[in-house]
């Protein structure tokens, strides 16, 4: 058998003649904006991100201090369907105005600490509304800079087959800027404008409330004042990140958002809880370097914290801004549901850690590896509080029912009326009831004062039985009718008992009885 011979080809001409220039599609744009965002409340993170940057960046140079702090004012408008989110951050230039919004992916940030580095991010709103406006002015100068994207022009023309530009091409049909004086008096700035809002699904976009509580879980916004914890945490973290670096007010508030935390929280309707106290922990990096920093609340862990709290979960963290949802981690825990009784935060620190393009994750890496392997004990012990706290409310659950059953064995008995056999079966009953009471008050998941409060409750049920039991079952109500009268209406008592399914409501229907003879 003749062995196949591979096939060597050599060329040493021009590429040139070969390959023409690429050519960059119209969909390319489509898929950078609409098709890049899930959830529609993205794009108020995208632009916040490109703020908090401005912002940072006029801190370095000293365009912002103390009297003029770094600030986001979002504005919604549901009655014009309007959106305008500005911050005062150093704005664009002239010289850089256009060129810096009509490049698609190619970013000054990258290889920066910027948060937004990909050049993407504000091409967010293009799927969204009519208009997409860009205002921005610089320090030093007098013009106010715009551009226009007209997104009822750029969808007409994603939408025809007979177009066949490139995006290049698209650009300059649905883009026109303009420079005007303008009466602003805002030094710098950068200003988003989304006009004419599309509706989509429950119109999150255009409701303020659920604006607020988007942002006030993924942007750099500070913990309330009213927070316990919020000082600590801050102080704590402030080596490596900034904890609340941004203020963002939405409609005009004298008071702008804060993280969602409060010293008490519902875990679900009817259940509340407080937090007890705060862990920090590191994640350690190639070369001694901190890979990651974080913090844990601890609380009673009495289940999955309810939705509306907006705290639950161990979240990540990047540039101080939310990457992924509150789930985001649940495949560490023993069982995924355990992360949403946590609550917690990791700031991701090492630089060659990035989250991909969507911000719902991590790029995988070998560097991302190595902070969830660390990562996977902080998340296994958080399961054993859970699992402990579900045993000791289960524990404490199964007393409470078993002191109740007796509580009310201690009151059918006292009503005098069950026949010798009945009688003799309820303090078989309760005997067994409260061996496994005893048995409870020994469970190792019990704390101090779990265990103290079983055992006075057990002695006292206890005491009250014992009494019953030895009391003069002759001086009851039944012992005052004749002999044959009682021993029908005893029977009769019993089979109430005995056929009832709920022995509380036949000890109630038996008073009533009672109280007629």
């Amino acid at each position: 058998m003749t062995a196949i011979q591979p096939v060597v080809s050599s060329f040493s001409g021009n590429w040139d003649h070969i390959i023409e220039s690429p050519i960059v599609g119209k969909d390319v744009l489509e898929l950078l904006s609409s098709s890049m965002y899930v959830n529609p409340l993205s794009i108020f993170r995208e632009y916040v991100q490109n703020a908090t940057d401005s912002i940072e960046e006029a801190l370095a140079l000293d365009l912002l201090n103390d009297r003029e702090i770094g600030r986001v004012d979002i504005r919604v408008d549901p009655e014009k369907r309007t959106v305008q989110i500005r911050d005062n951050g150093t704005g664009l230039s002239r010289s850089v105005f256009t060129t810096t919004l009509i490049a698609l992916g190619a970013s000054r940030k990258r290889g920066t600490k910027a948060r937004g580095f990909r050049g993407v991010g504000r091409l967010a709103g293009l799927g969204y509304c009519q208009e997409l406006v860009f205002r921005s002015r610089s320090a030093g100068e007098q013009e106010i800079n715009e551009m226009r994207w007209d997104c009822r022009r750029l969808k007409s023309i994603l939408r025809d087959p007979h177009f066949r530009e490139d995006v290049e091409d698209l650009i300059k049909e649905v883009v026109s800027v303009q420079r005007t004086a303008g009466d602003d008096t805002s030094l710098h700035f950068f200003e988003v404008e989304l006009s004419g809002i599309v509706r989509h699904g429950d119109d999150r976009l255009m409701n303020a409330q659920v604006i607020r509580d988007y942002l006030s879980q993924v942007a750099p916004v500070p913990f309330s004042p009213e927070f316990n914890y919020g000082t600590q945490i801050k102080s704590a973290m402030r080596s490596k990140v900034n904890v609340g670096g941004v203020l963002i007010y939405l409609d005009g508030n004298r008071e702008p958002l804060f993280r969602p935390h409060n010293n008490e929280f519902q875990v679900r309707r009817g259940v509340l809880d407080r937090f007890s106290g705060v862990r920090f922990f590191d994640i350690s990096g190639a070369d001694n370097t901190i890979a990651a920093s974080g913090w844990i609340l601890d609380h009673g862990y009495l289940g999955a914290i309810d939705n509306t709290a907006s705290i639950k979960g161990l979240r990540l963290r990047s540039g101080n801004m939310q990457v992924g949802e509150s789930d985001v981690l649940d495949y560490l825990f023993n069982e995924p549901r355990f992360n949403s009784w946590a609550v917690g935060e990791i700031h991701v620190l090492d630089d060659r850690i990035l989250p991909n393009g969507r911000r719902d994750h991590f790029e995988q890496s070998t560097h991302f590896n190595n902070v969830l392997s660390q990562l996977t004990p902080i998340a296994q012990d958080l399961s054993r509080r859970c699992r402990q706290s579900s045993i000791r409310r289960n524990t404490i659950r199964h007393f409470d029912m078993a002191f109740a059953r007796v509580t009310n064995n201690v009151s059918i008995v006292r009503q005098g009326v069950l026949g010798a056999r009945e009688r003799q079966r309820l303090q078989k009953e309760t005997s067994a009831e409260l061996k496994e009471m005893e048995k409870s008050c020994s469970g190792s998941s019990l704390n101090s004062a779990d265990r103290a409060r079983l055992l006075a409750s057990l002695r006292n049920i206890r005491r009250r039985w014992e009494k019953v039991l030895g009391a003069d079952r002759h001086n009851g109500t039944l012992n005052r009718l004749r002999g044959r009268e009682r021993s029908i209406l005893e029977r009769l008592f019993t089979l109430v008992y005995e056929c009832s399914p709920n022995r509380q409501s036949a000890k109630l229907l038996i008073d009533r009885i009672l109280a007629r003879i």
